[in-house]
């Protein structure tokens, strides 16, 4: 899921997207040091729902 939410967000927005390792399970994304989503492994969004919450952010 991580890939392709960072190569859906590079190529929508130009965006640096770095992807870490976390947790077993967690997926969560920071936009300059904020959480801005966290999930767990019970619990996934659909990449495209994540993409667009971290466009309107971005947009801010």
């Amino acid at each position: 899921m991580a890939a392709r939410v960072a190569a859906q967000l590079k190529e929508e927005t130009g965006a640096h997207v770095e992807t870490v390792k976390g947790g077993l399970g967690e997926f969560s994304v920071h936009i300059d040091g904020h959480k801005v989503v966290d999930t767990n492994r019970l619990w996934y969004p659909a990449a495209d729902k994540i993409v667009e919450k971290i466009r309107r952010i971005l947009e801010e």
